[in-house]
Parts: structure tokens; C-alpha cells; sequence
């Protein structure tokens, strides 16, 4: 009967410990080594007192830190008669015990060449994954708006305005056309609407540093925006994402919400005017309406006038019935487990001075519960405004609407509006009603 055993090597730093069912197989005894080969001297012992028939292995760079030490480790297990099986790569020691083939030997080739690439790969994220647990920046250039210094970001003082000033426009007018727009005719300065989106999402900007594998470390360098403003910046990207992208920078409030409630078709703002005459007129016009008669567009203004008064008048009902969570007491239990986590991390200097753990092992502990403690702060900063009912004072009085710039009307109802649905009458084109959905409901 086979004896089987397997290996293992981890390096906590850039390694997962792998799971006992990876090897999809009973095994008759197993060497686990993290950060040290202590395992596999050990192995090496046993396997000149009691051989066995085979050792798996995920990769053969587990067997060393060089590519010399691994075909030492390899060369010393096959002269025991004992069959080397890799899972990641097409390697057993019988395959290319004797090779007589130009097929093998070119195969055997690239096992090396493959093995050599990991292993440098390997020793760059080990050098990254050092600079991670001192919340140095990742590698690669500083994002616009940062310079790299010693201990991490710096502000750049001459571009960090523009990318302030940026954040300023978006938040003023919730358009990330525009804001690309104003960047280039006041700075000059062209960004792609990529560009732009990745600088609203990046967390670098509000004082964290990002890293591979969802790894954010709060509170490492000066920010360019609040917590507050990033908070309302991801509340208007996500209110964006519920309509069409086009529609999301368009100058029209209304742009994008308006939906029949008949036919379900979007709606489309198009712009008439008079001949000799330099009024406009807007309409909003059904884009797919597939009944026989088509629905008939409806007045931009009337309908926004007819919006506004029905938020006027539907807001405080629904605000004041709404059975929602309190706010307050979802952030102060947020807070508790920061604060009990934040007690573990000032408790790691004991336990190294107690030679409980190591520095190293230490810093892994304290970069994990750091990402833990962003996590959290970015589920406070998620949490929708514990004011609402306060703000409806204010939304609901029409004259609060009538003062708004067309930008900030927009902004308010992509806040609260999931939908607008228009109900025609379909007996007399001109007659309709209209139905809100908010997103609260």
C-alpha cells in the first residue's frame, strides 16, 4: 500500500495557509513550515528512516528559497526511490527520470523556466509585502496631487489644488463631464473620463493606501477630501449608477429618471424651439414606446413643477412612516468594535516584549486588523445621512426647490428619486399623472 505525505511552505507575508483538502486525497502524514524549512529538514530525516512512496507538493518552488536549494531538495528526495508529484505543474520524478526524449527535455525546460519566474516574483511581493506591513505606498508612481517621501504620500503643493478643486466642481454639480471639462479650461490640465472616476473611487485621496487583494489601511497620510465629502461622493456615484451613463452628466435634473409607467419605455430631454425666436423648449419624449400610438412627450417644466410639488407633499408622510434602522446606534456599535480592535493592536508591543510573538508575525497581526478597522469606518461612512428627517423640513417647502441651480436640483432628486413614472391617460394624451419612487421605499 502507498505511503503518501505531503509538503507545504508559506510565507505569511504573501502566502495563504492552505487548506488540509487541497490535496483531494487522504495522505498518511503531512509537513507544514511557514516562514521557516524546518519541516522540511525534518522531512528530509524521515524520509531516510521511513520512506515513502510519494510526496505532493503544490509547486516545487515550496522546496527552496533559490532555484539551487530547490534542485538540491528535489535531487536528495529522488535518490530515495521516492516519486515527487507537483499539483501546479506537469511534474513527476518518473516522467523525467531518465530523459531520453526532446519532448521531455524541452517540457522539463520550462519547469525551470516557470519555476525561476515564480521565484522572482516571489521576492518582489515579499519586498512589497514588507513595505505593506511598515503602510509604506505601494510600488509604481504616486497618484497626481502626492509625492512619495520617506514615510509615505506627501501633498504635491502644485497639483494637489487641482485635484481639490476637482472633487469641489464634482460635488457642487454631481457631473463628471463637466468636471473633466472645467479641469481642462481652467488648468489646462486633460484627464480621460476614466481618469476621473478612478480619482473619485481612489482611497488614496482620502487618506488611505489601497494594496492588492482589497487592502486598505485607513489614516496613513494627509487627504485632499474629508471623510464627509468622500462619503457624499460615493452616495452620488452610486445614484448614478441606477441610470444611464450619458444621463448622468447631463445639465437636466430630470435627465434619466423619467420612465413611463405604461409602456416602461426611458425617456429622452430634446430642445425646440421657435423660429426668429430664442426661447427654448424642452420636451421629454418616450424613447421605445411599442403601443400603435405612441405616447405624446410632455412638458419639461410642467413636469418638474409637478415633481416638486408631489415630493413637497409625499416627503414627510413617507419620511415620518419609514421604519428604518437608527442610524446613531449602528454607528456607535460600529465604533465599539473599532475601538475593541484598536485595543488589540496597542496590545501586540506586549506581547513581543513577552516573546509571545515576533515582530514580524506582529505586524502581519496589526496589518490585518488595520484593513478590519477600514472596513468598518467604510461601512460608517456608507451609512445614509441620520438627519433625513431634519433635511425634510427643508425638501419639503417649495420654495427650497425653486432657489436650486438646475445642477443642485438634480443632485437632490438623484439623493431621494429612485424613479419618476409618468401614468398617461391614454384616452386623452394630454392628461397624465405622475408617481414617485423614492429610493427609501
Amino acid at each position: 500500500m502507498a505511503f503518501i505525505v505531503t509538503y507545504s511552505y508559506t510565507d505569511s507575508i504573501i502566502d495563504d495557509v492552505p487548506e488540509s483538502f487541497i490535496w483531494g486525497l487522504e495522505v498518511d502524514k503531512s509537513y507544514q513550515d511557514i516562514d521557516s524549512r524546518n519541516q522540511l529538514n525534518q522531512l528530509f530525516n524521515d524520509c531516510q528512516n521511513d520512506s515513502p512512496s510519494y510526496v505532493l507538493i503544490r509547486s516545487l518552488h515550496e522546496l527552496g528559497d533559490s532555484f539551487a536549494e530547490i534542485l538540491r531538495a528535489i535531487a536528495l528526495i529522488e535518490s530515495l526511490n521516492i516519486e515527487i508529484i507537483a499539483i501546479d505543474q506537469p511534474y513527476n520524478s518518473s516522467k523525467f527520470k531518465v530523459i531520453d526524449n526532446p519532448v521531455y527535455a524541452e517540457k522539463l525546460h520550462h519547469i525551470w523556466q516557470q519555476i525561476e519566474k515564480v521565484i522572482y516574483q516571489r521576492k518582489l511581493q515579499k519586498g512589497h509585502g514588507k513595505n505593506r506591513l511598515k503602510n509604506l505606498p505601494p510600488p509604481g508612481r504616486s497618484p497626481y496631487g502626492y509625492q512619495k517621501g520617506k514615510e509615505g504620500y506627501i501633498i504635491n503643493r502644485s497639483t494637489a489644488p487641482i485635484v481639490k478643486d476637482f472633487f469641489e466642481y464634482y460635488l457642487r454639480y454631481a457631473s463628471l463631464r463637466d468636471s473633466v471639462r472645467y479641469l481642462k479650461e481652467k488648468y489646462n490640465k486633460k484627464i480621460s473620463h476614466s481618469t476621473a472616476l478612478q480619482w473619485l473611487k481612489n482611497p488614496v485621496y482620502r487618506g488611505d493606501l489601497a494594496y492588492k487583494n482589497n487592502y486598505i489601511i485607513s489614516n496613513t497620510h494627509t487627504p485632499i477630501i474629508s471623510r464627509e465629502e468622500a462619503s457624499q461622493i460615493d452616495r452620488l456615484l452610486k445614484s448614478h449608477r441606477r441610470i444611464p451613463s450619458r444621463s448622468a452628466s447631463s445639465s437636466h435634473c430630470l435627465s434619466g429618471l423619467v420612465k413611463c409607467k405604461m409602456c416602461h419605455s426611458s425617456s429622452k430631454i430634446t430642445s425646440v424651439t421657435q423660429r426668429r425666436k430664442k426661447t427654448k423648449y424642452l420636451y421629454i419624449t418616450p424613447v421605445n414606446c411599442p403601443q400603435k400610438k405612441s405616447c405624446s412627450s410632455w412638458n419639461y417644466q410642467q413636469i418638474l413643477k409637478e415633481t416638486i410639488e408631489k415630493i413637497c407633499f409625499d416627503l414627510p408622510t413617507i419620511v415620518n412612516n419609514i421604519n428604518s434602522p437608527n442610524i446613531d446606534i449602528i454607528i456607535e456599535q460600529t465604533e465599539n468594535l473599532i475601538k475593541e480592535k484598536q485595543k488589540i493592536i496597542n496590545s501586540l508591543e506586549g506581547l513581543i516584549s513577552s516573546n509571545i510573538l515576533d515582530e514580524e508575525t506582529a505586524k502581519i497581526r496589526k496589518l490585518k486588523i488595520e484593513n478590519e478597522i477600514s472596513q468598518l469606518n467604510n461601512q460608517i461612512n456608507s451609512l445614509p445621512p441620520n438627519n433625513l428627517k431634519e433635511m425634510i423640513d427643508n425638501l419639503s417647502l417649495k420654495q427650497f426647490w425653486y432657489d436650486l441651480s438646475e445642477q443642485e436640483t438634480r443632485f437632490y432628486l438623484r439623493e431621494f428619486i429612485e424613479r419618476i413614472y409618468i401614468i398617461p391617460n391614454l384616452e386623452n394624451s394630454k392628461e397624465y399623472q405622475i408617481e414617485l419612487d423614492f429610493i427609501f421605499t
